[in-house]
């Protein structure tokens, strides 16, 4: 089930270029899945390789995810057509809106997983974000593109500063602090709205935005922490990644190579984020 862009909808820009845009989450997810799937963890406490599985299977139910069912009606036997329009206008909402809710849960507890392994004494998952972004800032070939973007994004829905000094960090900080309220019910639900006309109208863009990007910032979270990993020798990866639908491929000097055969599952780490398309015409 992909994200329905429906009018008044809140469409990042990172989403939207010809060439370099950031893929869904459902698409997201499943390339870093499948790099996770070839990667293992070589250096850690006892127990790390149990728990690198365990992390690995949320990631997978997050990549298994493609819908959620809701049904809003309220039949009392006396509704009125608005009445029944308005439950089945909700109804689309809420399963657009919990579907990123589901899959954020689920992102999360593999985030806080691979965060047990890979830095078992960080007291928050965003410390040990913050240790990976600074680790990584003398090699920008490892930094995916857009993170700062979408981290600033989620400032625009998620307005309180919540720890962390590096970008991404403070953007996980945000997502989880986010879900906290949502776990303990503190979360806005929205409803439909009415124009003049008594039109039932779908709301909840702005939610439905956060909820995307937040995923999307767990997302980019796991695989910064990958990358630094990978950096020290900590987890290893194995064969080649096969691009099916090839990529364009960004460099540090702002230009990129169009890759549509094999390359490292390590250079892979960087770009899985990157839809597929057609290469920049040159």
């Amino acid at each position: 089930m992909t994200t329905t862009r429906t009018e008044g909808a809140c469409l990042p820009s990172y989403r939207t270029p010809s060439t370099l845009a950031l893929s869904e989450p459902e698409d997201h997810v499943r390339e870093l899945t499948d790099w996770v799937e070839h990667a293992s963890v070589v250096a850690g406490a006892p127990g790390a390789q149990e728990g690198w599985d365990s992390a690995y299977k949320w990631l997978r139910l997050a990549q298994g995810l493609r819908k959620i069912t809701f049904d809003m009606s309220y039949d009392d036997g006396g509704m009125c057509s608005a009445g029944g329009d308005f439950d089945v206008v909700w109804t689309e909402m809420m399963e657009e809106w919990q579907l990123h809710q589901v899959r954020l849960g689920y992102l999360r507890a593999a985030l806080e997983g691979f965060v047990q392994v890979l830095h078992p004494h960080a007291a928050q998952p965003g410390l040990a974000i913050e240790v990976a972004e600074q680790q990584l800032q003398h090699h920008a070939e490892a930094l995916p593109l857009h993170a700062r973007a979408v981290a600033e994004h989620l400032g625009t829905h998620f307005p309180d500063r919540v720890g962390g000094s590096e970008p991404v960090a403070t953007g996980v900080a945000q997502v989880i602090a986010q879900h906290e309220r949502a776990v303990h019910g503190r979360a806005c639900i929205p409803e439909p709205t009415s124009d003049a006309d008594m039109k039932i109208l779908a709301a909840g863009h702005a939610e439905v935005c956060a909820g995307r990007e937040a995923c999307t910032m767990l997302l980019l979270g796991v695989q910064l922490l990958m990358a630094a990993a990978v950096k020290e020798d900590r987890v290893a990866v194995f064969d080649d990644k096969y691009l099916l639908d090839g990529k364009w491929v960004p460099d540090s000097s702002g230009g990129g190579r169009w890759v549509d055969e094999e390359m490292p599952y390590s250079e892979y780490l960087a770009v899985l984020h990157l839809a597929p398309g057609e290469p920049p015409e040159l």
